[in-house]
């Protein structure tokens, strides 16, 4: 599959951290000094920033600028170990997604600035018509995950889905042509969405371990 603009753009941060072209406690530039830089919108930047932050791989303070974090530890790939276990099965990645993404559904609806929870709104609603069209949504499902793991302000669990993310991929594209899934997958965004905009953690927490455990049910069927 072809890298997105916004996948490219996290990539080249990353290694730039990697390669210890960005120190740990270097300041970064401006968003807009990064944006002319690499050729690409400030929003762009703004969003793969934000990524990394919940990686636990920069800072954003507010007021005083962008610093790569000073925690070695935090540089290594988590994907390398994973790599090692060899094939791992949609039922087990499920099970893992169990553990951590309710915990951060309750944190994010605890914690999400009003643009994430503006954004996460945009998702649904984007995710519903590519839905009805029959087009490829799986960008817009991740896209939907990955900013209630920003929202959540945990770099912990941030890197514990960086992890499993490509594991997750590959397990949206077989979960997604379950009978009814897309539809029900719809509806429990659109609801997760609400919570988290209403500031319901529990709810948020209890809607996204349904969601969870629906697919879980489906297959082991």
């Amino acid at each position: 599959m072809k890298k997105t603009v916004f996948e490219t753009t996290i990539n080249v941060f990353k290694q730039k951290i990697m390669d210890k072209e960005w120190a740990p406690g270097d300041r970064l530039p401006t968003l807009q000094q990064l944006a002319n830089h690499f050729s690409v919108s400030v929003t762009t930047v703004r969003e793969a920033l934000r990524t990394l932050e919940s990686q636990g791989m920069i800072s954003i303070e507010h007021g005083r600028g962008m610093y790569v974090r000073n925690d070695p530890l935090l540089l290594e790939d988590p994907t390398m170990k994973l790599e090692e276990l060899g094939h791992i099965s949609l039922v087990t990645v499920l099970e893992a997604r169990l553990l951590i993404e309710p915990e951060l559904a309750a944190l994010c609806a605890r914690y999400a600035s009003q643009s994430q929870v503006k954004k996460l709104h945009e998702l649904t609603i984007q995710l519903d018509q590519e839905m009805k069209e029959g087009g490829s949504y799986l960008e817009t499902d991740l896209a939907f995950h990955q900013v209630i793991v920003e929202g959540a302000k945990n770099p912990v669990l941030g890197r514990m889905m960086e992890a499993i993310m490509p594991l997750l991929k590959d397990g949206r594209k077989q979960t997604n042509t379950m009978p009814h899934m897309r539809t029900k997958a719809s509806h429990y965004h659109a609801l997760i969405a609400i919570a988290i905009e209403e500031r319901q953690c529990e709810r948020a927490r209890t809607l996204m371990h349904a969601h969870i455990t629906d697919m879980l049910e489906a297959l082991r069927k």
